[in-house]
């Protein structure tokens, strides 16, 4: 028997969950389509019509402070989640706690946390157009941050907290790597030539998402009584592992593999 089970449809379309309410963005995914048609808007028709005949700008000081920012912002998330992982959910399947205790509400903001952040890092992008770095700009990175804020929105709105959690601390401790290098990078050649581990970060990605495949399956055939997950959280948590195993892996051989044979 599945352990999947489907809460009343209306009522999870209608509200989510009510502790979400007083968090800005979340009554509606509205706002966060909106703000994603902004960013591709930017990225694809503003962005280069405004620097087609404009210098690169100069913001490597910015780019290193917003790297370090957000890398600390990730490993945040991460030490919340973590601890609970490590000291108080069960390691197979968490039930979410939707109670109002301080706990379960710490865990909500954190959440929550992790899911603006996804809007701070539009930024990377952003920084890509004004700098003219064309080849920063790949299908895969602004599909990436356009998909993410939406998804994750479905994810927070209807479950912060429990085995709903899995990815996240995933992501975010991926992304502590991630940013550390972009700020570190940023400084400038004296340091990029210790950083000899930037494919690795890719591969850290990659494994992420294949913990997240065998997470979110094993739920599937749990006992319904037992993880009490939702169809609407795995579909939107396996939607997120396989599309972007299956982008980053292509990625990872093409730019990797390819290159090493050449």
């Amino acid at each position: 028997m599945s352990g999947i089970t489907l809460p009343d449809p209306e009522y999870l379309l209608k509200y989510g969950d009510p502790r979400m309410e007083k968090y800005p963005f979340m009554k509606s995914p509205i706002t966060t389509f909106c703000l994603v048609a902004v960013y591709l808007l930017f990225v694809k028709v503003i962005g280069p019509l405004w620097m087609k005949k404009r210098s690169p700008y100069e913001i490597r000081k910015f780019m290193i402070v917003y790297n370090l920012f957000t890398s600390a912002l990730n490993a945040w998330a991460f030490s919340h989640l973590a601890f609970r992982w490590l000291t108080k959910y069960r390691l197979r399947c968490e039930p979410i706690d939707f109670s109002d205790n301080e706990d379960a509400l710490k865990v909500v903001q954190v959440c929550w946390v992790f899911f603006f952040s996804k809007f701070l890092e539009f930024a990377d992008t952003i920084f890509a157009v004004l700098r003219k770095k064309s080849n920063q700009v790949s299908k895969l990175h602004v599909f990436h941050h356009s998909i993410a804020p939406c998804t994750i929105w479905y994810a927070v709105k209807y479950g912060p907290g429990g085995y709903n959690t899995s990815l996240m601390m995933l992501n975010s401790f991926v992304h502590i790597w991630m940013y550390l290098y972009y700020g570190l990078a940023a400084v400038g050649p004296k340091i990029q030539k210790y950083l000899w581990w930037k494919k690795y970060i890719t591969v850290l990605q990659l494994i992420q998402f294949v913990i997240s495949m065998v997470f979110w399956t094993q739920v599937y055939f749990f006992p319904p009584e037992y993880c009490q997950a939702t169809t609407l959280l795995f579909g939107v948590n396996m939607f997120l592992s396989v599309t972007f195993f299956v982008l980053f892996i292509n990625f990872y051989i093409s730019t990797y593999k390819k290159r090493k044979g050449n």
